[in-house]
């Protein structure tokens, strides 16, 4: 199945600045592709390099002792990856990510709950990457920065807090507590690829990142003052775009017919950045970019 593609009409946009500008020559570009794992996951192959964002693929029942589905990660999960970065550390971000990583033998990047779920889950130390906000990791021909953010506005008692500092597993939905929220900023292949897992920003950090690709979380955005205008400024109006965050998290992953929310996102990057093009993707489609 393809992606749905919303192409929206070139027109010139003014006012746009760089506040990080660089005089590095660009990098030549190579071949990427990205596919949709669902809820706030993805895949990014380049070549031989292969970077996981937010892998979530068992959807289990989150009345009881919350536990991976080893079939479901073996169904979806690449055979190797290089690197997994976790945007916070809610049950549908985290909850498969170290058996994930152990399975692809990928490091995991994410806030110091994550590395406690992902020592407790017997992920080696030399596999984990606790950060905090504005590191910069780098492996062979990649790198990922690390940005800080805002978890988009749900109940006060599902934000803030963190994983117990040695957690007994299996934990309970209200244990996988949010620990930080990040962004990331992917450099790979002369791309720059900006992944935004929930719909809430810090503005200051985004502004002039100017990416050619960002994921950008759609649900609950409404909560959010001026969020689509806002965060196309802040980026240079990029010229890709991909909803994401849009599906049933609780529930299995299905292609369901374009909502209305996703139409008023679409419709607002419209008005914001004309030149900008929105993608929906479905789930697990391979989205190849020459």
């Amino acid at each position: 199945m393809r992606a749905l593609i919303f192409a929206l009409t070139l027109v010139a946009c003014s006012g746009d600045h760089d506040s990080r500008p660089s005089t590095a020559p660009e990098p030549s570009r190579a071949p990427i592709a990205l596919t949709y794992l669902g809820v706030a996951g993805w895949q990014l192959d380049a070549g031989p390099t292969t970077i996981l964002v937010d892998p979530y693929f068992s959807r289990p029942d989150l009345d009881g002792p919350i536990v991976p589905d080893p079939a479901a990660i073996a169904a979806h999960a690449p055979a190797r990856a290089d690197a997994i970065v976790i945007g916070h550390s809610h049950v549908d971000h985290v909850l498969d990510a170290p058996a994930v990583a152990a399975a692809t033998g990928a490091q995991l990047i994410g806030s110091e709950s994550t590395a406690r779920l992902a020592r407790a889950s017997g992920l080696p130390a030399g596999k984990i990457v606790a950060v905090r906000g504005r590191e910069r990791i780098a492996g062979d021909g990649w790198s990922v920065q690390v940005l800080p953010s805002l978890h988009s506005k749900i109940g006060d008692h599902l934000l803030g807090g963190e994983i117990a500092a040695e957690p007994q597993l299996p934990m309970r939905f209200d244990d996988y507590a949010e620990g930080g929220t990040f962004a990331y900023l992917v450099e790979v292949a002369g791309r720059r690829v900006l992944f935004l897992g929930t719909a809430n920003f810090i503005e200051a950090e985004l502004t002039g990142l100017r990416p050619d690709i960002a994921v950008i979380a759609t649900g609950l955005r409404e909560k959010v003052d001026d969020y689509t205008c806002r965060l196309m400024r802040a980026l240079g109006r990029p010229p890709l775009v991909y909803t994401n965050h849009f599906d049933d998290w609780r529930a299995p992953p299905v292609d369901a017919p374009v909502s209305d929310d996703l139409q008023a996102f679409v419709a607002e990057v419209k008005r914001c950045a004309p030149a900008t093009r929105v993608v929906i993707p479905r789930h697990f489609d391979r989205m190849e970019l020459p």
